[in-house]
């Protein structure tokens, strides 16, 4: 399982955040009103560095390194299923390719695999799998709240 976890973030950092940046994500972002304000690349790239990734690398910590929270590495799983769903869910609507599609197509493939290893192993508990996918709403979700509240100190410095 701890493969399918680190490849998620690999696929994240760099190829999805390139694949977002590309597709100019932030502005995406502005005009499906993910964020009240429209950003530069540099202050969405600060946002993914550090608002985004950190949350992420401290459930695959917590994994690693007590065997009986296999609902964070189940949450970093969970994480990339919702990231495809977003992705697809404005596709569909938008009638065209959201930025950053292909590589959630990577995340939903990676993470289904990785919770299917999950689900036959001795670690599987329905208990932590519960846990696992409240905390990858959380990693979700959370990282975008924290940009709306840090966003006048990240401007500052990402303008």
């Amino acid at each position: 399982m701890i493969y399918f976890i680190f490849f998620n973030l690999v696929i994240y950092l760099p190829f999805h955040l390139f694949e977002e940046g590309v597709g100019d994500f932030p502005k995406w972002m502005y005009e499906h009103k993910w964020l009240p304000h429209h950003m530069t690349h540099g202050h969405w790239m600060a946002n993914n560095l550090f608002l985004y990734y950190p949350p992420l690398l401290l459930s695959v910590f917590l994994f690693v390194f007590h065997n009986k929270l296999a609902c964070f590495g189940v949450a970093v799983l969970i994480w990339g299923i919702i990231n495809f769903g977003d992705h697809f869910f404005y596709t569909l609507k938008d009638r065209k390719i959201s930025p950053g599609l292909i590589t959630g197509t990577l995340f939903l493939i990676n993470s289904v695999l990785g919770l299917r290893v999950y689900g036959m192993s001795d670690f599987f508990s329905v208990s932590q799998l519960i846990i696992g996918i409240l905390i990858g709403g959380v990693l979700f979700g959370l990282p975008m709240g924290l940009c709306i509240v840090f966003y006048p100190f990240l401007d500052k410095y990402f303008k």
